[in-house]
């Protein structure tokens, strides 16, 4: 090929722009289709996920595991309530015993309320009112059925007049087999040693008590409603014995002390979240077999 035909065959400048520029755009059409299409592809393989059966596993899927943690953090919170409870409690058995007419008078000025003095020690003298005596049923301790004798106790010098507004506080004596007469309780000036406790509401799906008439057995120390029957006794708390003076029958077995454990909550807590964990696991597993199968 001589000079001049070189010269002919050679491409402009502009030409060359023009053929990059071409080779350019057909090169990025070709990356732009084949990612389109890789990405169809995708959809095409996923695209089962949308159909309303799995959309209902996916709603279903989610709903379980958002249950579940709540679950599990309710159970957490329970757990650290309890680790509240048991301290509290604690501090309150192991206190010096306060006199229970003091602690009679802040209540009734609204300084403190009936929750703030539960599981305290107090101190009282008085005398029983034994002829009003009623039973707590369906009561249990170290594994033996019996019931709780409640007497109600004149605050004060033993002086009793039906008018006159006395303070009048039940007393739960003790626990004693079903098998075994309700003893009769001290005559006279007694002075207790015992822990308050708050009026006890019937639980869901517990028996309740009758709402009117004389009861001489309760299923629940419902304080309120034995005042319709037991004349200036106290709504909001009553006591349970530890110590009395002159001793009560030793057939009584004092009322047992709270259990203060944290229970199963913080397992539970564990529990709930790892079935989380299992219901998301289990979706993944489910999609990918799916997908293994066609």
């Amino acid at each position: 090929m001589n000079a001049t035909q070189r010269a002919q065959n050679a491409q402009s400048p502009s030409q060359i722009k023009k053929s990059v520029a071409s080779f350019v755009t057909d090169r990025t059409i070709v990356v732009l289709i084949g990612h389109y299409a890789h990405r169809y592809d995708d959809f095409v393989k996923y695209r089962f996920l949308y159909r309303p059966s799995w959309v209902l596993l996916h709603v279903t899927v989610v709903a379980a595991i958002v249950l579940m943690i709540n679950l599990g953090l309710w159970q957490y919170s329970r757990y650290h309530e309890r680790l509240d409870f048991n301290e509290i409690v604690s501090e309150r058995i192991d206190a010096q015993p306060k006199q229970l007419q003091i602690l009679l008078a802040e209540l009734s000025d609204d300084k403190v309320q009936p929750s703030d003095l539960e599981w305290l020690n107090v101190l009282v003298a008085g005398t029983y009112l034994d002829d009003q005596t009623l039973l707590a049923v369906n009561r249990s301790q170290e594994g033996i059925s019996g019931v709780d004798p409640l007497t109600p106790l004149v605050i004060g010098d033993g002086s009793f007049d039906r008018g006159s507004g006395d303070q009048i506080v039940l007393v739960n004596r003790g626990f004693i087999s079903q098998k075994i007469d309700t003893p009769k309780a001290p005559v006279g000036t007694v002075q207790l040693i015992a822990r308050v406790r708050v009026s006890e509401s019937r639980r869901f799906g517990e028996l309740s008590d009758p709402a009117t008439g004389k009861l001489i057995e309760v299923i629940n120390i419902d304080l309120p409603r034995l005042s319709q029957q037991i004349e200036n006794l106290n709504p909001e708390i009553y006591i349970e014995v530890l110590d009395s003076q002159p001793k009560d029958s030793p057939e009584l077995a004092r009322i047992a002390d709270p259990v203060l454990s944290t229970g199963s909550h913080l397992s539970y807590t564990a529990q709930w979240f790892i079935f989380s964990i299992f219901v998301a696991a289990g979706w993944v597993v489910v999609v990918r077999r799916k997908l293994k199968s066609g």
